[in-house]
């Protein structure tokens, strides 16, 4: 490898790490103790190198996001293999859960609760969320065919994957189990609004 192969790896490297610290220590710190020198030390880096790169705390938390929306795109984009209709369904609901439930996912409420006071991170998590949340739907779409057919499908969808991102979120407060719905009852009621399965007496 050349001279300058090796400092293109070395950057991606470092690049890495910082990205990689940063949405760890959102996820367990919180925004207002995520700091520039906080996170060259998680990242393994000197401060010097990590302004290098990234001058500023915004600058950081926007490179962050953008990964994180980046990691989130590619897990939403994975084909849902299944005999049926049904179980291709439930699995993807399942995984949705399951990458909600990533304690490094839990920035993403970190995200949602400073867009109330930073416009521009605001503005970045939505976008992200909704560019996930379309990817989810193309693929429920392209594995679910005859269900997509249906109607109300991408609605019953939405408040499913609604559902389970507010679920993930509470369920990180110790304490908010009964009050909060089960991927298990989540994954039904979905089927039940589109027709997949029957409804139970009395509804």
């Amino acid at each position: 490898m050349t001279s300058g192969g090796v400092r293109a790896a070395r950057r991606e490297q470092a690049v890495e790490s910082l990205l990689d610290a940063t949405l760890e220590s959102l996820a367990t710190s919180g925004f207002v103790a995520t700091t520039t020198r906080a996170v060259a030390q998680r990242a393994g880096v000197s401060q010097g190198l990590q302004q290098h790169y990234f001058p500023t705390k915004a600058a950081l938390i926007d490179a962050a996001i953008n990964r994180l929306a980046g990691r989130l795109l590619d897990e939403a984009s994975r084909p849902v293999e299944g005999a049926t209709e049904r179980r291709r369904a439930e699995l993807l609901l399942h995984r949705v859960w399951e990458s909600f439930s990533s304690p490094v996912l839990a920035v993403v409420a970190e995200l949602l609760v400073l867009g109330r006071t930073h416009p521009d991170t605001a503005e970045k998590t939505a976008v992200t969320l909704v560019a996930v949340t379309d990817r989810v739907v193309a693929v429920a779409e392209q594995a679910l065919p005859g269900y997509a057919k249906r109607p109300g499908f991408r609605e019953a969808l939405l408040v499913a994957l609604s559902a389970i991102r507010d679920t993930t979120t509470v369920a990180r407060i110790p304490g908010t189990a009964r009050a909060l719905p089960t991927i298990e009852t989540i994954t039904a009621t979905f089927l039940r609004a589109i027709g997949a399965l029957p409804r139970g007496p009395g509804r």
